[in-house]
């Protein structure tokens, strides 16, 4: 027989394979880092015809500039894969949830069933009393008869 599959574990494979979740972090570090450089490289390379002074000024204010976007960058990039990671815990408190769930219901299931038995033992009991009583009151109106 198939087993079912779960679709909590469903939900996690998905978000992790859609997130490249495994080298993303590493990915996005490396990229803001290589954004970083590259433009304080660009920028020297389009100063080097511009005074000493204003050379400095302007590799200065495109570290500032670089640092700032690779930062902003990499701190957004980690906030969508932390959303991700979010995703992952609700996929699995979900999943944890319908554990529970039927597990809750496979016991009100099983306590049904026994009430039902318990029910069904009652009345036989009290039809077999109610059948005596029923002979004990025919019997003697029976005897006093003849």
């Amino acid at each position: 027989m198939k087993k079912k599959t779960n679709s909590g574990e469903e939900t996690i494979k998905s978000i992790r394979r859609n997130s490249a979740y495994n080298s993303s972090r590493t990915l996005v570090l490396i990229f803001c880092v290589v954004l970083g450089l590259s433009m304080l490289a660009t920028a020297y390379w389009l100063s080097q015809n511009l005074p000493q002074n204003a050379q400095i000024a302007v590799l200065f204010i495109t570290v500032l500039m670089g640092v700032l976007s690779g930062v902003n960058l990499f701190h957004f990039l980690h906030a969508h894969y932390d959303q991700s990671d979010a995703l992952i815990q609700v996929a699995k408190f979900q999943e944890r949830s319908l554990k529970h769930r039927n597990n809750a219901l496979s016991l009100v299931e099983k306590i049904r069933e026994e009430v039902d038995e318990e029910n069904q033992q009652e009345q036989k009991v009290r039809a077999f009393v109610q059948d005596e009583t029923m002979e004990s009151i025919e019997k003697p109106s029976e005897e006093e008869n003849q």
